[in-house]
């Protein structure tokens, strides 16, 4: 039989064939004397099993052992096949579930699909911010790829923040400091950039109230510096400065916070040691 005969018997097509042959599921069969391939009736079977196999669900990299297993130990084999694929399956079609649960959600709240459910949330509790669309360009590439890399913890503290900044008004504040950010000039003179980094970290103090103390004295993880990196590309020598002084100032006003909990905290621990009879033991 040709190959034209049987991808027609099997219900498959003659590039289906050579790529079973290419994967080697299916042996080259013998060539007439006119050069065309000459599939024999185990051939066919051949075929129609990868078929069948296929349409379970095996992927075809497996489908060549199984099939050596099954003609070598019969249906014990098949039956331990066929349960560890149910089982492939079925973690499939939770996966597959679990898409649509996402898809129904981010249609529901016409949510932007290049973000995860959680961020584009928060992202739609910006002041002015709705949709990636609404976001400065320079704005957009750094919120997809913190959208993505922001670990449950940070989008918790990004959570706080964008709460605290929604129930104490300040948005406006914020979106003043970020235009007089944006007008700083390159060569803008230590007093403009002094001025701006100071009204900044009084803007900010409820929302530094809410930082995470160990996220902020650790140092920055890769992703942090990536995010940094991405978000601060276009920023000139000045806005660099200044952005640089409020981190710094931000840090300074957490680590003095760790220090007055850690000296609040130690004389509860003196009473309970002086408390445990086995504390001096």
């Amino acid at each position: 039989m040709r190959s034209n005969d049987v991808a027609k018997l099997a219900g498959v097509t003659v590039r289906t064939l050579r790529h079973y042959h290419q994967l080697g599921l299916l042996p080259e069969p013998p060539r007439q004397a006119n050069g065309y391939r000459d599939y024999s009736p185990a051939d066919v079977a051949r075929v129609l099993r990868i078929k069948r196999l296929a349409g379970l669900g095996f992927p075809l990299s497996r489908i060549g052992a199984v099939l050596e297993k099954m003609d070598a130990e019969g249906n014990e084999t098949s039956s331990s096949a066929l349960d560890e694929l149910d089982r492939e399956l079925a973690l499939e079609i939770e996966r597959l579930q679990e898409q649509r649960r996402t898809i129904a959600e981010l249609r529901a709240e016409h949510l932007d699909p290049d973000l995860p459910v959680r961020f584009a949330r928060i992202l739609r509790m910006l002041s002015g911010v709705d949709t990636l669309a609404d976001a400065r360009p320079s704005d957009r590439t750094a919120l997809i790829v913190a959208g993505h890399l922001y670990d449950d913890e940070a989008l918790g503290e990004l959570e706080r923040v964008v709460e605290r900044i929604a129930n104490e008004n300040l948005a406006e504040a914020m979106e003043e400091l970020d235009c007089r950010l944006g007008a700083l000039a390159p060569d803008a003179p230590e007093r403009e950039r002094a001025a701006l980094a100071q009204d900044s970290l009084e803007a900010l103090a409820p929302v530094i109230a809410c930082f995470d103390t160990a996220n902020w004295l650790r140092p920055p993880t890769d992703r942090e510096r990536f995010l940094d990196e991405i978000a601060f590309a276009d920023y000139n020598e000045a806005q660099q400065d200044v952005y640089g002084r409020i981190e710094h100032g931000i840090e300074a006003i957490i680590a003095e916070r760790a220090q007055t909990e850690n000296a609040a905290a130690t004389p509860s621990q003196v009473v309970h040691g002086a408390l445990d009879p086995d504390a001096t033991s």
